[in-house]
């Protein structure tokens, strides 16, 4: 026998011991972890957010890619 996996869905619980059966419920919209009663994030996002810009240089052109054959060494 498998371990023991509690599947919620609509405030329902059920414990499941087959893996495929597991499989097949979550396909119909169970999940493993209970949904949030008050519907709340546990974050906030605005706090954890990067304003990626400061961290791009867009000031500097990109250099030109040279095309041909390097040129032979002197002497």
């Amino acid at each position: 026998m498998s371990e023991p996996i509690t599947l919620y869905r609509d405030g329902d619980e059920l414990t499941i011991y087959a893996p495929s059966e597991v499989k097949r419920m979550m396909a119909e919209g169970w999940t493993l972890e209970p949904a949030e009663s008050d519907g709340e994030v546990p974050f906030d996002l605005r706090e954890n957010y990067v304003d990626e810009s400061e961290f791009v240089n867009i000031s500097e052109p990109a250099p030109k890619a040279r095309r041909g054959r390097k040129p032979k060494a002197t002497k």
